[in-house]
């Protein structure tokens, strides 16, 4: 799901989960509807399980 706003896209967590940086490899938990950070840039990737 991604919502605009003025800063650019905002992508919120379709489910709870882990998020990750595929270039620094730091790990957040996130909750449903909750924004998904960016880090490094680049907006965080949710783990599979």
């Amino acid at each position: 799901m991604e919502l605009k706003n003025s800063a650019g896209f905002v992508v919120r967590a379709e489910k709870e989960g882990d998020v990750y940086c595929p270039i620094c490899h730091k790990i957040l938990h996130v909750e449903e509807g909750q924004v998904i950070p960016r880090c490094c840039g680049k907006v965080m990737e949710m783990m599979e399980k």
